[in-house]
């Protein structure tokens, strides 16, 4: 099995994910099985919510993600705080139904060399990391945009 193979194995057994409609307060989480994602553009974004950049880089990846074919483009995010109620409350504060992975041991960030807030990884179809961003930079938006537009018309 390839490192990345067995990183997408990893991550697959060990996730859990809030859907975008459920409360975060009171839902189960579920396991987030990647696979299911193959054929399917995967945004994933490491946040917290001291993070200033983050308020801008979450509504963005989130109003990016609505202009494409309902689907067609999965957003992931993912907070490595401890404190699960101050991720809890930046997400209201920011208005975001996007999913999220709470990561409080940081396991996920290891995995992929997060040190920075907020890191943002695109993977194409077939599950291959093909940009990573680290920092969020709104005069790149059109950089973000061609990028996401490149993956989404590969087939």
């Amino acid at each position: 099995m390839t490192k990345r193979g067995s990183t997408t194995l990893f991550l697959a057994l060990c996730l859990s994910v809030f859907g975008p409609g459920a409360s975060m307060a009171r839902a189960e989480p579920a396991t987030l099985d990647l696979a299911k994602y193959r054929g399917k553009i995967v945004i994933v974004d490491f946040w917290a919510s001291w993070c200033g950049p983050c308020k801008q880089a979450l509504p963005f990846i989130a109003q990016l993600s609505h202009r494409y074919r309902a689907g067609d483009v999965v957003v992931i995010t993912i907070n490595e705080e401890r404190q699960r109620t101050a991720g809890e409350a930046f997400m209201r504060q920011v208005k975001s139904s996007l999913p999220v992975i709470w990561d409080s041991t940081g396991a996920i960030g290891k995995t992929w060399a997060v040190n920075e807030m907020p890191t943002t990884l695109l993977f194409d179809r077939t599950g291959k990391m093909r940009f990573r961003h680290q920092g969020f930079f709104i005069e790149k938006s059109a950089e973000y945009q061609t990028q996401l537009d490149a993956l989404v018309k590969e087939h």
